[in-house]
Order: C-alpha cells, then sequence, then structure tokens
C-alpha cells in the first residue's frame, strides 16, 4: 500500500514539476528571442548594428505595410519576408515598436492614406488562366517615429531589406546633420549629377544618406569646407597645378580622398588603347602610392565585354570573356569596405606599388588583389581578346595590388613649392582661399587609389561601403555588404578540374570493388583446424 500511495504522489509530483516547467519556459520565451541560423552570411540573423539601431528606440515606432495580398511570383513571398524581418527588429524593440498590415488595394480611403506617406501603386502584370492583364498593386512601407517618416515605397527586391529597413531607422532615430560628398569635375570625368546608368543609381543611393556635390577643380578658391569625402573619378585631361593644389589642400585639412583613375582607356572603334595623362602620378607618389603605367590581364577570372562577331554574313555583338577586365577575388576580409564581397571587376585596371617604406604616421592596405593567374602587361598594342588567350612576351605573372588605401597624416606635396594661382578668368571652385591658412601637414585622414576609373560603374555596393568608410560611418557598412544571393563559384585551375573529373568517374567503380573486396573477405570460409602431430610412442 505504501509504495502505490508513494507512486501516485511522485506521480502527482512530477505532473505539477512538468507544469511549472513549461508555464516557466513560456514566461522566458515570452520576453527573449533566439534564431539558430545555419547559412555563411547569416543572411536570416540581424546584423548587431541593426539590433542596437531598435534597442536604442525611446519612443514607439509604427511600421505600415502597405501590400497587396495575394501576389504571384516572383513576389507572393515578399509580404511575408517583410513581416518576418520586422518581426525580428520587433524583438529587440523593448515593446516600442509595432506593426500594422494594410491591403488599400481597391479601397480608396486606405489609397489616399497611402499615397499620403508617398507610397504609390506600382504595374503588376496578373496572369490567370484565361486573361493577362496589368494591375495597379501596392508594395510597400512607412516607418513613423514621432513627427519624423521614412518611407520605403517599393519592395520589389528584398536582397538588402535590413539595409533599407536599418538605414530607414538610422535616419529616423539621428538627428546629425547629413554629411556631404563631393565629385571632382572639370577635366573629362563623368558627371556624377547628371550621370545615367550606374551613376544614376549610385547618385540616388549616396542620395539617401548624403549631400552630394559637384567640385569643378582649377578655379579660384579652395574645395569647399563642408565636403567631407571627396571623389577624384576617371579624369581624361591633365589637372593643372592648380588643381594638384586644392587637393593637396583638402587632404592636408583631414578630407577623405579616394582617386579612381585609368592610364588605359579602349577605343572600341579601332580595338586599340589610348594612353590617359591625368598628372596625378606625382601627387599620389608623394602621399605613398604608384600607380604603374600597365595593364592587368586575367585569362582564368575575367568578365565579359560585347565584341562584333561574325557568323557567316552577319556580324552580331557578342559577350565574349576578356581577360582585360579581370576579376579580383583576393579581398581583404578584415576591411568593411570590401568584406561580404565575393569578387569585383576592375576593366582596364593597372597595377599599384605601395611605397616602401612609409613613413611611420601612415598606414596601408591592399584592399583588393588580382589573382595568382594574372599578369601585367606594359605597352599593349591591341584590346582584342583574341590577343590575350596567350601569355605575352615580358608579361609578369602574379597577383597584382588594384585597390589599396592609406590612413594617417602626411606631409604637403606643395610644402616647399609656391602655391599655384589660378588660371585668370577661371570660375571659382568653392571656399575662399586663405593665404596665411596654408597647410604643410595633415590631420588625420583617409586615402583610398585604385587603377580603374571604370571601377566605379562596376562595383556600386563597394562604392557605398567606401563612402562610408570614409566619412568613419561604418555602422551600416556589414548590414549593407549582407544580401541574400548567391555566392560566386570559384573557378577550377585546369589540373584540379582533371583530378575532381577522374574521381567522378572511377570513384564510383573503385567503391563498388572496394566493397566487394571486403565482402568477399569477410564471407571466406574458416580455415581447417591444422591436424595433431603424433608423438612416437602414442597408443
Amino acid at each position: 500500500m505504501d509504495k502505490r500511495r508513494n507512486l501516485f504522489y511522485n506521480s502527482h509530483v512530477q505532473l505539477v514539476l512538468v507544469l511549472i516547467i513549461v508555464v516557466l519556459a513560456n514566461l522566458w520565451a515570452a520576453g527573449s528571442f533566439f534564431r539558430v541560423d545555419l547559412t555563411g552570411q547569416r543572411i536570416y540573423s540581424l546584423e548587431l548594428a541593426t539590433r542596437a539601431l531598435v534597442y536604442q528606440l525611446d519612443k514607439p515606432l509604427v511600421v505600415k505595410v502597405y501590400f497587396t495580398r495575394g501576389l504571384q511570383a516572383p513576389y507572393n513571398n515578399h509580404e511575408q519576408t517583410v513581416v518576418d524581418k520586422l518581426e525580428d527588429l520587433r524583438a529587440y524593440s523593448k515593446g516600442l515598436m509595432s506593426i500594422e498590415l494594410v491591403d488599400p488595394t481597391n479601397v480608396k480611403e486606405l489609397s489616399d492614406e497611402a499615397a499620403g506617406f508617398g507610397i504609390q501603386p506600382i504595374q503588376y502584370r496578373y496572369q490567370s488562366a484565361n486573361v493577362t492583364e496589368m494591375k495597379q498593386v501596392f508594395m510597400g512601407l512607412v516607418m513613423v517615429y514621432g513627427d519624423r517618416q521614412e518611407v520605403l515605397p517599393a519592395l520589389t527586391d528584398l536582397a538588402t531589406l535590413e539595409y533599407d529597413l536599418a538605414r530607414g531607422i538610422k535616419a529616423l532615430t539621428t538627428k546629425e546633420e547629413r554629411k556631404v560628398i563631393g565629385w571632382a569635375v572639370g577635366h573629362g570625368e563623368p558627371e556624377l549629377i547628371n550621370g545615367q546608368g550606374p551613376l544614376e543609381t549610385i547618385r540616388n543611393r549616396l542620395g539617401e544618406d548624403f549631400g552630394i556635390r559637384q567640385v569643378s577643380l582649377g578655379g579660384v578658391g579652395m574645395i569647399p569646407e563642408d565636403v567631407d569625402a571627396l571623389y577624384v573619378v576617371g579624369p581624361q585631361r591633365p589637372l593643372d597645378e592648380r588643381s594638384l593644389y586644392q587637393l593637396d589642400q583638402y587632404l592636408m585639412r583631414g578630407g577623405a580622398l579616394a582617386v579612381f583613375v585609368s592610364n588605359t582607356r579602349p577605343d572600341l572603334r579601332t580595338l586599340r588603347p589610348q594612353n590617359v595623362y591625368h598628372n596625378l602620378d606625382a601627387l599620389l607618389g608623394h602621399y605613398g602610392v604608384k600607380v604603374n603605367r600597365d595593364i592587368v590581364v586575367d585569362r582564368a577570372r575575367n568578365g565579359s565585354m560585347r565584341f562584333p562577331v561574325r557568323q557567316g554574313k552577319y556580324v552580331v555583338q557578342m559577350a565574349v570573356d576578356y581577360p582585360l577586365i579581370p576579376r579580383a577575388t583576393k579581398l581583404d576580409p578584415q576591411s568593411p569596405v570590401v568584406r561580404g564581397i565575393d569578387n569585383m571587376l576592375f576593366p582596364f585596371t593597372s597595377s599599384l606599388t605601395v611605397v616602401d617604406p612609409l613613413p611611420s604616421e601612415l598606414s596601408a592596405t591592399t584592399l583588393v588583389a588580382t589573382s595568382e593567374a594574372s599578369g601585367s602587361i606594359k605597352g599593349i598594342g591591341t584590346i582584342d581578346p583574341t590577343a590575350y588567350k596567350m601569355v605575352a612576351p615580358g608579361e609578369q605573372r602574379g597577383s597584382f595590388p588594384v585597390m589599396v588605401s592609406l590612413a594617417g597624416t602626411w606631409t604637403s606635396f606643395f610644402a616647399t613649392k609656391e602655391a599655384p594661382r589660378p588660371v585668370e578668368g577661371a570660375a571659382a571652385t568653392g571656399d575662399v582661399e586663405d593665404a596665411a591658412g596654408r597647410l604643410r601637414e595633415s590631420a588625420p585622414t583617409r586615402l583610398v587609389v585604385a587603377g580603374s576609373a571604370d571601377f566605379v560603374a562596376n562595383n556600386i555596393a563597394t562604392i557605398l561601403n567606401l563612402t562610408d568608410w570614409l566619412v568613419q560611418d561604418e555602422s551600416l557598412i556589414a548590414i549593407r555588404s549582407k544580401n541574400i544571393s548567391l555566392p560566386a563559384i570559384e573557378p577550377v585551375e585546369p589540373e584540379r578540374a582533371r583530378l575532381i573529373k577522374l574521381g567522378n568517374l572511377l570513384g564510383g567503380s573503385l567503391l563498388l570493388l572496394i566493397f566487394g573486396l571486403l565482402r568477399w573477405w569477410s564471407r571466406r570460409p574458416p580455415a581447417a583446424p591444422a591436424a595433431a602431430a603424433s608423438t612416437p610412442g602414442a597408443p
């Protein structure tokens, strides 16, 4: 009887304990959040910087999601993906973030409400078994934080969803003045303000977070004081001494500078190269970087370019692998500028050489280098891709730096020279020059040099990261670099490819043979015992 009573009490005690554990676990789970993310870039987990932005909210943040339900592929899962990401954010908001889901389709009051926030319907192709038609649908959201608002009007591409949300939250919670990015013009550089294609994309993306100003070099005055970072991209004519002086004094006062220059540009009509003389060699060499007068080729890892190809009676434009557009895969994993990026294209790039030794006040980092299979050629005579199938005479082989960064303090290139005067009649560049305030040593700042001007249009994500790094605002770089995309497949060396093919052909047969031998060995009949030896005198 006592045993039955003990069993009865024990079973009830265990049941009570289980109920208490379940209740406590649910109470803990209600205030906690975690997930297991096995992806390489942790694309389904929020970055620490994103969590910090939400955690720092000090008043309610309301997110209104205006989404048409029942969309077809490729947008059929977009609403759920957006809501899942917002739920992740809400888990770190200490209860200050709320989410409202609204379908304003065919509801005038809700459509007008969305339009009031700047969310307009977009054209959507709806297809059923019997009809195909264009409809207007909503795919946007607005974040309301007090009297401030940030709008994502069209969430058609979710590859950078976390970055877009984090940028919006940062804009809502930060009251700092927007920093200004300068873009040098006046010597044949592409204009950012009126640029089309990739330059328009760069302008729009930079304009979300920064002010943008074109700076005409060579005129009266100096580069404006409010320019926090300055790009010099692809000058086609030599910069005069006055322009060099303005760049030098800009760096001396602590302005961050990024220089993208090409020493060679292609003439697609004649398939011949043209040398570019920008007159920046001495200035950059003084700062610690030399842009070599060569061109880097890579026959194994490269981009493509459209060339006229004859097919029978016709000549058509076809994309062909082009060794003069190296695909660089050796990226500094510690640098926030290139972290999370698999590869970069460097069309018609020159190699770089960092001065050795550098002054103790400077530190240099090779951000990007080409593969070991690349080569450096001086004095090319053609840009025809068929001319680079074989290694050229005198070609140097190996990995070459194509993008470097330097940080620290410099001495002025004009420290012992007279300050060049502007050309008579030149337009004003910016701030009035103070003759007594000429700087001969710089404040701590940053400089980036790359050997390809066409790099800028082909690597937009890197330019956005670089801009944040130049103005020393790196909180969003890791978030922007993380996107939902398949990583690039690394090309396989020919010798290794042959070994892999051989393994695929013979591997299965060898495994079956080994398995058969082991099976045969295990099923052999046991050996017969040896006959006992006779002993003399035994009966």
